[in-house]
């Protein structure tokens, strides 16, 4: 085993077959190395007249960010070198101080199929269980999905603005519907549960209507809510799904404001909640009101009871 100081720039910076990290920039290791400099020596691969980074993708790019000319380094011979033993000890080295994240996982298992020729089964058996992961067919090919997926999409991902199970869903999608999704996240915001639906709609209306996946997005009326500047990401978010359930849904979601339009007509105060059969299929009612004292539920009775005079009325039980 081999320790020396080189210069920075012996090292190639184009050759990343080993690298795990999927972000090189590190506010940590470049505030560390700027304070107390390098702690610990990376692992540099020299392959006949080049030199190759085996573990410390990150550090030496920060090295080379303050313009730090030497790098203690251990070096592994030719002799030392096999492909895929090199790269489960970048693998081991990432795993001993940290957890990867989905995306890193993803690279791994890539570049160990693809580059180094494991099979699904060892994969399964020898390489998911390290990762923090079930032993199985389906998380593998998930993993694999993920990792081609659209950069922007990616980038989503590792935001915290699309979940996990959501990238994957898309990465089966056509690389022009992915983009046009990384569009639309530039622009709202939606809860773990919100994707699902509104994803699920989408798909939904493709089938329904032959249409690509990202096609009502490009609804006149879609395109005024996502460009409404009096709407937050997440209230933009909310009314994308509303109107993706109305294209869906439009018999249903006629019958809806129909009965929104009658219950105004009855001049009731808020606090009283009328509601209809979710699929207004039965002509049934359900009235709700919560009160604090014998004095607001007077009030509330007696506005009850002058609706019940009015004509307007029997507009609610209507089934149409």
């Amino acid at each position: 085993m081999i320790f020396k100081e080189i210069s920075v720039e012996e090292i190639d910076p184009e050759n990343e077959e080993f690298r795990i990290s999927e972000e090189l920039d590190s506010a940590l290791v470049l505030d560390s190395l700027r304070a107390i400099g390098q702690l610990n020596p990376v692992t540099l691969l020299q392959l006949k007249n080049q030199m190759v980074t085996v573990c410390g993708f990150r550090r030496i790019h920060a090295m080379r960010r303050l313009g730090m000319p030497r790098v203690l380094a251990r070096i592994l011979s030719d002799a030392e070198y096999s492909a895929v033993r090199t790269f489960e000890l970048a693998l081991w080295d990432n795993l001993s101080h940290r957890e990867l994240n989905p995306l890193e996982k993803a690279r791994v298992l890539f570049k160990l199929k693809n580059m180094y020729e494991i099979s699904n089964q060892r994969l399964v058996e020898f390489y998911l269980p390290p990762l923090g992961l079930a032993p199985n067919q389906n998380v593998l090919q998930g993993y694999l999905t993920l990792y081609g997926v659209h950069p922007g999409l990616k980038k989503c991902l590792a935001e915290d603005r699309l979940t996990q199970p959501s990238v994957e869903y898309l990465a089966t999608m056509p690389s022009a519907v992915q983009e046009s999704i990384v569009f639309l996240m530039g622009r709202i915001r939606l809860s773990a549960s919100l994707q699902k639906k509104l994803f699920g709609l989408l798909s939904d209306l493709a089938a329904m209507t032959g249409n690509s996946f990202d096609a009502p997005f490009r609804d006149p009326e879609m395109l005024a809510i996502l460009e409404d500047a009096g709407l937050s990401p997440f209230q933009k978010g909310e009314e994308a799904h509303r109107r993706l359930y109305r294209l869906l849904n439009p018999r249903l979601s006629q019958a809806a404001d129909r009965f929104v339009a009658r219950k105004k007509l009855l001049g009731l105060p808020g606090s009283i909640r009328i509601n209809a059969h979710p699929f207004f299929e039965e002509p049934g009612l359900t009235v709700e009101f919560e009160v604090s004292s014998a004095e607001s539920f007077r009030q509330l009775a007696a506005a009850l009871q002058g609706a019940a005079q009015l004509p307007e009325l029997e507009g609610l039980f209507q089934v149409e």
